[in-house]
């Protein structure tokens, strides 16, 4: 059964994976993963993409002089997320603070949003919470909330 996107967002309370298509994106971008991250704030969510162009993610950064910036991408592969099919990375440079009773607005209805799991091992979380820390471009605010 699929759920709408402001009832998964208050389901989201713990470190987990979803689904969708992301509106702030180009239109033609797909759908991707997002991992959610747990936060000192009920009312919002906290969202990082992964995604497979690592290459360009690393690039991306290096052009821009943010160097530093390439150790928070997190790698993550099919033994650390079952659901993957290659090996991805966790961009921890530009997590999305968004709040819940908001999370419709940034989800496309013409594609389901769905919550794929919450099996994410203590590794993982581990490494995406200092990534996000360690950052030289996250806000402060968003590392105090974690």
């Amino acid at each position: 059964m699929d759920f709408p996107p402001d009832i998964i967002a208050q389901n989201l309370t713990e470190f987990c994976i979803c689904f969708f298509k992301n509106l702030e994106y180009s239109p033609d971008s797909p759908p991707h993963y997002y991992i959610t991250v747990p936060i000192n704030d009920d009312s919002s969510l906290l969202l990082c993409i992964i995604t497979s162009q690592i290459e360009n993610r690393v690039r991306y950064y290096h052009n821009r002089g943010s160097d530093a910036a390439i150790s928070s991408l997190v790698k993550v592969n099919k033994g650390d997320l079952l659901f993957l099919k290659k090996e991805s990375i966790i961009d921890c440079n530009a997590p999305v603070l968004i709040l819940k009773k908001e999370f419709h607005k940034i989800v496309d209805p013409d594609y389901n949003c769905k919550l794929i799991t919450r099996d994410i091992s203590l590794q993982v979380r581990k490494k995406v919470v200092e990534a996000i820390k360690n950052s030289p471009i996250v806000k402060p605010f968003i590392k105090k909330l974690i």
